[in-house]
């Protein structure tokens, strides 16, 4: 976000963190949970926290890659969004170089008995700084980036949450042409809750001997949510036949995994 305002002198500056960037509370059914964000001023000058409560959701783009973004809150089914409540924190003003805290609250309603929900909550930090009555016959505007940076919040049911799923594609690429591998897998989240697909292959020779492994990108998906997510490798490959094991982990604390073999072969020059 981008904002136009009187600023201190040019050697200021803004810069500020927060930590951490995702809770995961789980609860008994109509039990209130509760988090606390630390947000800490690395700039030259005071900021004033300001936040905003969204919904978290899924949407597919014109490739059929699942993505998160946001919307108003009540917007999801699963959305948490309009359960949260901020109890401490907002409008602090933090000095140069030190650090704030903002505790929230969940208070999910009592017909809410199974299952995940999830929202963001966003933290600006803008400056606490106005105009400057010395300068008054020299004001000095200037173009600020004020920092927007958003906190996963992810309430669940304790005891009651499903994390399963379906493959529903997986396509594959070989190294061929001077084009690298490339892996696309299509996922439904048919469970009651986020699902965090985490992927990884391993590739063996044709005499069995590791060739290569790594982590295929990560989905993270809401009930009935499908799509699918890309990625391109870039083990280098000696030309022969291979084989290639994926492992796709329904998390994030699922015992629930999903393995698929291919075969493939790099040809000579590929």
């Amino acid at each position: 976000m981008l904002a136009v305002g009187v600023m201190p002198p040019a050697e200021a500056g803004m810069g500020v963190s927060v930590y951490p960037s995702r809770f995961r509370l789980q609860k008994g059914a109509g039990e209130t949970a509760s988090g606390k964000v630390r947000i800490d001023n690395e700039g030259t000058y005071p900021v004033q926290i300001v936040v905003e409560v969204t919904d978290m959701i899924s949407r597919v783009n014109e490739e059929g890659i699942l993505l998160r973004d946001e919307a108003p809150p009540g917007t999801s089914p699963y959305s948490c969004a309009r359960w949260i409540r901020v109890v401490s924190g907002e409008g602090a003003v933090i000095p140069a170089g030190q650090s704030s805290e903002v505790e929230f609250v969940v208070s999910p309603p009592p017909s809410v008995t199974s299952g995940g929900y999830s929202a963001y909550l966003f933290l600006r930090g803008q400056p606490a700084e106005g105009f400057d009555e010395r300068d008054a016959d020299r004001p000095q505007v200037r173009l600020v980036t004020i920092p927007r940076m958003g906190v996963s919040v992810i309430y669940e049911v304790e005891g009651t949450v499903e994390r399963t799923g379906e493959l529903t594609s997986l396509e594959f690429q070989p190294p061929a042409d001077g084009k690298p591998m490339r892996v696309l897998y299509g996922f439904r989240n048919t469970g009651n809750a986020e699902v965090v697909v985490a992927a990884s292959y391993h590739i063996l020779d044709g005499q069995g001997r590791m060739a290569g492994n790594g982590a295929l990108r990560t989905m993270k998906s809401f009930p009935g949510d499908a799509g699918k997510a890309e990625t391109t490798l870039t083990d280098a490959l000696a030309p022969g036949k291979y084989t290639m094991l994926i492992t796709f982990e329904l998390g994030p604390d699922s015992t629930e995994a999903i393995v698929r073999e291919l075969e493939f072969e790099v040809p000579a020059g590929g």
